[in-house]
């Protein structure tokens, strides 16, 4: 008999216009919608070189007039194979190799006077000054006053903090420039002080470590890696909460189910009260049928957002079906709750389960992209017992997280969820006695 009402259960939603629509045709309709008004959304947010002014005070000395004679005689002989190095040399091969066209430009430099860069920072046509102040190096490590009075050679160790580089506070580009730089900076001068340490103990490595630091061929000063399995368009989100939004709409047809079984509600819940058929076999083949129906009508919508809009849902296409289906499952278990719960009519009961529905799909950003963090931040259990959230989770881990735990993670919270509804359902079903009908 699970097969009998299974099978009539699938026929009848196929000639369910309403189900059709809403499972179906529906999603595909606003899919093409979001498609044409959210394509191209995250073109505009490409990384580009940012525009700055390096200003250089200070500097013209070489390395080995500025060190002491100790020191210098032991580097003479490595320099001698090279081309002196100078502060000023060393700042400009740093912004000149971060500067060079192509794909991974970093910056685009503009040496000049602290004047011409005000100048420049005033019509905005850079987003900020960066200072490399190397008079106080030479000056430092040239000659230091001892404290008997005498003019004796610096400590090269208390030179360590002398060469650095600063951002100006007058910045007219928006926060994240001014961070970006910021951090850039903050990392400059903790290499500079490295090398400088090194240079300390093994002063015959210096130019070796100079060229390290300035050859942009041999060490790249800065790379791009990603922690992410894939990129994420902001876009997506909307995608992944449209599948969300579908997979709850199975909740119609659970609510259907359990209305279409209670004799005080339906005409039909009547017959199959008085029926030889055990109401819990009957019940489990009809959303057994229901389930299928959407996990199928829910694969072609997937299909078609994929395949002919181009919507991007991964690599791991299997496990965005296996979300699809928890999905499903746990929409048909919340129709099947809310429709068994309570002697209301079937209107009342799809007002109350198509609230609850749209509140959970706002919540998990359907309508504002970034709500579902909003809600994280407020009140997180919210997100773990909307399956809207959740499913929407589950889809946006795939794409970002290289493992699979927080994926999993959503997914056994829904499952749970989806059980309990599932259960509760049943539970109140069962319960249900009638004194005539």
């Amino acid at each position: 008999m699970f097969f009998h009402s299974m099978k009539y259960m699938f026929l009848t939603l196929l000639r369910d216009k309403g189900s059709l629509f809403w499972c179906f045709a529906f999603p595909l309709v606003l899919g093409t919608m979001f498609h044409f008004t959210f394509a191209g959304l995250g073109i505009d947010e490409r990384f580009e070189a940012i525009p700055i002014a390096v200003v250089i005070e200070g500097g013209t000395s070489s390395f080995e007039q500025m060190l002491p004679p100790d020191i210098a005689a032991g580097l003479s002989e490595g320099f001698a194979s090279t081309d002196s190095f100078s502060p000023d040399s060393l700042v400009r091969g740093l912004f000149d190799s971060l500067s060079e066209p192509g794909d991974d430009q970093f910056l685009e430099v503009t040496y000049a006077s602290w004047e011409e860069a005000c100048a420049l920072l005033e019509k905005k046509e850079i987003y900020g000054i960066i200072t490399a102040d190397l008079s106080a190096m030479s000056d430092s490590i040239n000659t230091q006053v001892a404290s008997d009075g005498t003019e004796t050679a610096a400590d090269f160790s208390e030179t360590a903090a002398l060469l650095h580089l600063s951002v100006s506070s007058e910045m007219n580009s928006d926060p994240l420039y001014q961070s970006i730089l910021s951090a850039f900076v903050d990392q400059f001068n903790l290499d500079y002080n490295a090398i400088l340490s090194a240079a300390m103990t093994h002063p015959e490595t210096l130019p070796k470590l100079l060229h390290t630091f300035s050859d942009n061929t041999d060490a790249n000063y800065l790379t791009q890696e990603s922690i992410s399995a894939d990129t994420l368009d902001e876009s997506l989100i909307y995608f992944f909460n449209l599948i969300a939004m579908t997979c709850l709409y199975a909740a119609m047809m659970g609510n259907n189910v359990a209305i279409y079984n209670q004799a005080n509600l339906s005409q039909l819940g009547a017959r199959r009260n008085i029926s030889p058929v055990p109401k819990f076999v009957s019940i489990l083949g009809q959303l057994t049928a229901s389930l299928l129906f959407e996990f199928l009508t829910l694969l072609v919508t997937l299909a078609y957002l994929a395949l002919v809009l181009g919507v991007n849902f991964g690599d791991e296409l299997g496990y965005v079906a296996l979300t699809a289906l928890c999905g499903c499952f746990a929409g048909i278990s919340l129709g099947f709750f809310v429709g068994s719960f309570g002697q209301l009519n079937k209107t009342i009961k799809f007002s109350i389960l198509m609230v609850v529905i749209m509140a959970g799909c706002f919540l998990s950003g359907l309508m504002v992209a970034d709500m579902r963090i909003r809600v994280e931040n407020f009140c997180p259990l919210i997100n773990r017992i909307n399956p809207s959230a959740l499913i929407t989770d589950a889809l946006y881990a795939l794409i970002v997280y290289p493992s699979h735990a927080r994926f999993f993670s959503n997914i056994i919270s829904l499952l749970a969820l989806s059980i309990l509804l599932c259960l509760g359902g049943f539970a109140l079903v069962r319960r249900k006695k009638y004194a005539s009908l």
